[in-house]
């Protein structure tokens, strides 16, 4: 008879449901690690204290099956967290090196006694009902044809103006979106599916979050910017988020007015959902956490829902018909997590995310709800994948490979989806221009356009140019192999530097002060290459985001999440140690002598010594860290308000104007001599479709 529960000290394991109870709570671990969980219970009661040795568990659990190298360490790993065993100092887990492993508690069968008692002809009645069975339910399911998959690609929409948030409505006769209306604004729009009839739901456009529904389906739920209140000292007004409704039954007939419910100052709230009773969930970030909130529309107030106090909360879905949250968060190992909560905001199970193989670990997860909630639909580098709530992922091949988001039809497998690509090029312009004349004309990001001379015309991404020291070459990040990869200007060719083999995106590099060599960040791995392009990763106690600086001392500026995004921290590449600055959120950073440069999210630019406390770093207010370059002993930015590039000293004075940009072609990158390398944004092809 097979085991389906045992018990370990007071712990429950059920195999069945793949869960370890304690005190009525229930934790979700993955059905392999229970698997090696139960080949130790059962080795234990046969043999004893006998250890299990490593070739025996991976032939039992994992029979026929590839899988990487630590997958057993993996394993254990998680048990030990999960039945709260210390490594250092086992009391449930034996590790014995380079054998196996063994459990040192003895194991409690609640079955035992049944299975001893039974007669073997009753035994073997059971075997052959059960046989019986189980051969009839195969023949009456067995498929005539594999099982349903993604084959079908049926475009929705093809026009100038590109699409994005789709999803169905609830009765799925709708597909609502936003479509970008100029002015980096957008429209909210419905199309309806058998008619193909359009209709533009929001009377003004806006800067517009992606909608979901009120569980009755009347109204749309988003973030939208709105103006805040007027500040008397600086007589300017304030741009500030606020959680935002629009009537969706009456947009269908004429076109509705935004309606703010919140005004959120403090930021953007982030994937609101309506609840039940007039009361709506979403997510807030603040320097040091991210906590789910609910603001009540009939009180106006509002309340903390749930907080992590050890993990970073960085999305969140809700699924209206079973009342349940969905929250993606990273706790301090840096592993993925998935925390399902009740209606009233209590822990229902906790799991860890496990990340396939060809995964960035360093990427955020946004996942959805499938319509019959058991399930979450998320989208990675442009790759559909299904979550598991037991936190297992699986990959769901389609005929795209460039998504952006999707969503599930409420009555069938159907998908709309957001579907395309970004065309970015790289410029080389004269650093000091005549032309000073202030650029009033605003992006229009729905024709194709180049505002200057492409350095070598593509059509993808081609990002992050940046001389090296001597000038002599030009590196930049590409993915004209359809992968990120580092690439070389070097005697009038270009020369892929990477492996294309690694399916991560490249977030940052850095040439070294010589010239010589680039290090770079792919996949959490550190690599450096020579300009013959022989590449070796080097060793990092912590998996790397991105390198933002290379100082002469060979001292590096890397990014790390730890597990809030843009951790800084100093590594040396002698010693291979790493160093914490005591920072966070940090979107770039440079380093000038022994002081650090740094942007946060805002674009906001900040000075500090390290050593000193990170409270104490100096604003430096004329500076936009999004457009920036440090270049000996001056800053180059550039000001957002009218696109003229500008020069500053090392304290943020303005020295000079140097020319003007275009409103598609200002993200300058770098500089050297007389010379400007930037990013220029060619176009954007974003439509909808229908995948089944």
């Amino acid at each position: 008879m097979t085991q389906t529960r045992f018990f370990i000290n007071a712990y429950e394991i059920d195999l069945s449901r793949s869960v370890v109870i304690l005190n009525e709570q229930h934790t979700h671990v993955e059905p392999k690690v229970l698997q090696v969980l139960l080949l130790l219970a059962q080795r234990q009661r046969e043999h004893g204290k006998q250890v299990v040795t490593h070739q025996e568990i991976m032939t039992h659990v994992w029979q026929g099956v590839e899988v990487v190298p630590n997958a057993l360490q993996r394993c254990i790993a998680i048990l030990r967290k999960v039945l709260g065993d210390d490594a250092k100092n086992p009391t449930i887990i034996a590790t014995h090196p380079k054998i196996g492993y063994r459990l040192l508690v003895p194991v409690r069968w609640p079955e035992a006694a049944e299975t001893e008692t039974q007669k073997p002809y009753l035994k073997l009645v059971i075997t052959l009902v059960s046989t019986l069975l189980l051969s009839t339910l195969v023949y009456l399911n067995w498929p005539n044809k594999p099982l349903p998959a993604y084959t079908r690609l049926t475009p929705v929409t093809h026009t100038d103006a590109h699409e994005s948030h789709a999803l169905f409505s609830p009765n799925g006769q709708h597909v609502i979106f936003n479509r970008y209306a100029g002015s980096c604004s957008s429209h909210l729009w419905a199309r309806h599916l058998d008619s193909g009839k359009e209709f533009q739901l929001s009377n003004t456009p806006g800067q517009f979050g992606a909608p979901s529904f009120t569980p009755d389906g009347r109204e749309l739920v988003f973030a939208a910017k709105a103006d805040c209140d007027q500040d008397i000292v600086t007589d300017k007004t304030h741009t500030c988020w606020a959680l935002a409704t629009l009537d969706f039954a009456q947009a269908l007939a004429k076109p509705q007015a935004i309606e703010p419910r919140y005004l959120c100052s403090s930021g953007q709230p982030h994937t609101p959902k309506a609840l039940p009773n007039h009361a709506y969930a979403f997510l807030q970030h603040s320097p040091d956490q991210t906590r789910l909130l609910q603001y009540n529309d009939l009180t106006k107030t509002v309340s903390p829902l749930y907080s992590a106090t050890d993990d970073y909360l960085y999305h969140f879905d809700y699924h209206a018909p079973s009342q349940r949250f969905a929250l993606f968060s990273r706790d301090k190992q840096r592993n993925h997590r998935l925390t399902l909560l009740d209606k009233n905001a209590q822990i229902l199970h906790n799991s860890p995310i496990t990340l396939l193989p060809n995964m960035d670990p360093n990427a955020l997860l946004a996942g959805h709800f499938s319509a019959d909630g058991r399930t979450l639909l998320l989208i990675s580098h442009g790759q559909l994948y299904s979550l598991e709530l037991n936190g297992e992922l699986n990959l769901l091949p389609t005929p795209a490979t460039n998504l952006v988001s999707a969503d599930q039809h409420p009555d069938s497998h159907t998908l709309v989806a957001v579907t395309g690509r970004k065309d970015i090029d790289i410029v080389k312009l004269a650093l000091n221009h005549g032309d000073l004349a202030v650029t009033t004309q605003a992006p229009d990001l729905n024709t194709r356009s180049l505002p200057y001379p492409s350095l070598s015309r593509t059509q993808v991404q081609e990002r992050q140019p940046q001389y090296s020291p001597d000038g002599q070459h030009i590196a930049f990040i590409s993915n004209r192999n359809g992968v990120d990869q580092l690439w070389v200007w070097q005697n009038d060719q270009v020369i892929a530097l990477s492996d294309a083999s690694f399916p991560h995106p490249v977030h940052g590099f850095v040439w070294s002060p010589d010239s010589t060599q680039l290090l770079w960040a792919q996949g959490g791995k550190l690599y450096r290459a020579g300009l013959s392009g022989q590449q070796h990763s080097l060793s990092t106690r912590l998996p790397i985001h991105s390198v933002q600086a290379w100082h002469q001392s060979g001292q590096v500026l890397v990014l790390i999440n730890d597990p809030m995004p843009g951790g800084l921290y100093r590594y040396d590449l002698t010693s291979n140690q790493l160093t914490k600055l005591g920072i966070n959120g940090v979107q770039r950073a440079w380093q000038v002598d022994e002081q650090v440069y740094y942007s946060d999210a805002q674009s906001r630019v900040k000075r500090f010594m390290p050593g000193e406390d990170p409270a104490d770093a100096i604003t430096l207010p004329s500076l936009y860290g999004r457009a920036m370059v440090i270049k000996g002993e001056h800053i180059y930015s550039v000001d957002q308000t009218n696109l003229t590039l500008n020069r500053y000293d090392l304290d943020g004075n303005l020295l000079n104007t140097l020319r003007s940009l275009k409103p598609t072609a200002w993200k300058i990158s770098d500089v050297h001599g007389e010379q400007l390398l930037l990013e220029q944004f060619i176009g954007i092809d974003q439509e909808l479709v229908l995948i089944n």
